[in-house]
């Protein structure tokens, strides 16, 4: 009889777990971003540091060599726009939108195209 109230238990503990994962991750949308201006590791950090100024970004993998990005956002706060705009804000092309000029000028120049050092 004991083996069934546990069995019971672990049952609804699973299913209220369920339920709270569901609802937590329901908006998580993925994105690959391509990043054809990235150029090293400042880069990476750079572009991450922008991107997780926004509310909702719930995970970011940068691969440098490949030049892209992985992002796994709330699509309930965020969306891809918003955060192709903090990366061009931080001086990086994101997907078919170019960086900001201003922002493109003030990198370190390890971070800038090799025509642009």
């Amino acid at each position: 009889m004991k083996s069934i109230n546990i069995f019971k238990l672990f049952i609804a503990v699973m299913v209220i777990f369920s339920f709270i994962a569901g609802k937590s991750f329901a908006g998580d949308k993925t994105a690959e971003i391509s990043l054809p201006t990235i150029q090293c590791g400042m880069c990476e950090r750079t572009i991450e540091k922008a991107i997780n100024k926004i509310d909702g970004i719930v995970d970011i993998n940068i691969d440098v060599e490949n030049k892209k990005a992985t992002v796994t956002y709330d699509d309930t706060k965020t969306d891809l726009t918003a955060i192709e705009k903090a990366i061009t804000s931080a001086g990086y092309d994101a997907n078919d939108t170019k960086a900001n000029a201003e922002a493109y000028k003030k990198l370190n120049n390890c971070c800038k195209l090799p025509k642009d050092r």
